[in-house]
């Protein structure tokens, strides 16, 4: 398995991945969601605020996965500011439970470092937790969000 950085050459497939896990944990999309990823990519990836790693064999793109990379306010526990919300891991069924992933995150949180990234922030399915564990992230409850 090849594992490298995206670039806008891999919109079509990237689209199409996020689709079809986005399918897989709702069953009702709003219309239009697939364009508004493909812009957001299309900007993001080019001005380097979106970074995303896929994981690919011989033929396909098998697993991917997507920093969205912002800036805070500097503080004694991030200096740097740089923050990334992990979002878009996915892998396609028949390559699941090989470890892909881990290895896929792992290149992905090295780039992230790499480029001055000091927290990354993640939001998980129940069946993802026990890998984001061993990737050392921690458990917070309490974490607030308000969807306005």
């Amino acid at each position: 398995m090849n594992i490298r950085i995206a670039t806008r050459d891999d919109l079509k497939t990237i689209v199409r991945l996020r689709m079809e896990m986005l399918e897989e944990l709702a069953e009702d999309l709003p219309e239009g969601l697939a364009a508004a990823i493909r812009y957001y990519l299309d900007l993001h990836l080019r001005d380097g605020t979106c970074m995303c790693a896929v994981m690919e064999n011989k033929t396909e793109v098998v697993a991917k996965a997507m920093l969205c990379v912002y800036e805070v306010m500097p503080d004694e526990g991030n200096p740097s500011g740089k923050c990334a919300s992990l979002f878009s891991v996915y892998t396609l069924p028949e390559y699941r439970g090989h470890g892909y992933m881990g290895t896929l995150l792992a290149y992905l949180l090295d780039k992230a470092k790499d480029a001055g990234v000091g927290v990354v922030l993640a939001s998980a399915e129940e069946r993802a937790i026990p890998l984001y564990e061993r990737m050392g992230f921690a458990r917070e409850n309490n974490n607030m969000c308000i969807c306005l």
